[in-house]
């Protein structure tokens, strides 16, 4: 089976994960900006990127003859940010949920919150702690940088997914 991993935002990731094989993608969700000079939402996702990296994927890991699911951390607002952060934050969260939707049908896109899965890993805060727990994962993960935990909890969502399905 392979897995999507997403951990959505404007800085989030995309993980790819086998669950025989390991981790075998793992990319930050790309952006692109969306005309506005001013205010706080000057990015957004670009979707057709998405797709495209989704084309590639399935080409180089042959999505056609696997059964292929995703697991996306749903958002929760939060009062004390900013109404632009969560706007931009739920954007984000829908648009990745219907590229994956549309590309995998909707059955096969599982949404999780993040106190679920971090509870199953035992992290609290500390975005340090989701970079350890991917490397002692999945030693080879592309999250050796303090600024890539987005990345380390894309891992880590789809790990926690596959877990949801055996």
């Amino acid at each position: 089976m392979l897995m999507i991993g997403c951990d959505p935002g404007l800085t989030g990731a995309l993980a790819l994960i086998d669950s025989h094989r390991g981790l075998l993608e793992c990319e930050d969700i790309p952006t692109m900006s969306n005309g506005t000079e001013s205010g706080g939402m000057r990015k957004w996702v670009d979707v057709v990127a998405i797709d495209n990296l989704l084309t590639i994927w399935s080409a180089k890991h042959e999505f056609a003859y696997e059964s292929v699911h995703a697991t996306v951390e749903r958002p929760i607002a939060m009062p004390n940010l900013p109404v632009q952060t969560s706007a931009s934050s739920f954007d984000t969260f829908g648009s990745i949920r219907t590229i994956l939707m549309l590309r995998l049908g909707a059955k096969f896109v599982h949404l999780v919150n993040p106190a679920e899965w971090k509870k199953a890993f035992g992290l609290k805060r500390d975005k340090n702690e989701s970079r350890a727990c991917c490397l002692r994962l999945y030693p080879t993960a592309p999250v050796k940088l303090v600024k890539h935990h987005n990345r380390a909890e894309s891992v880590l969502v789809g790990h926690y997914g596959i877990g949801l399905l055996k």
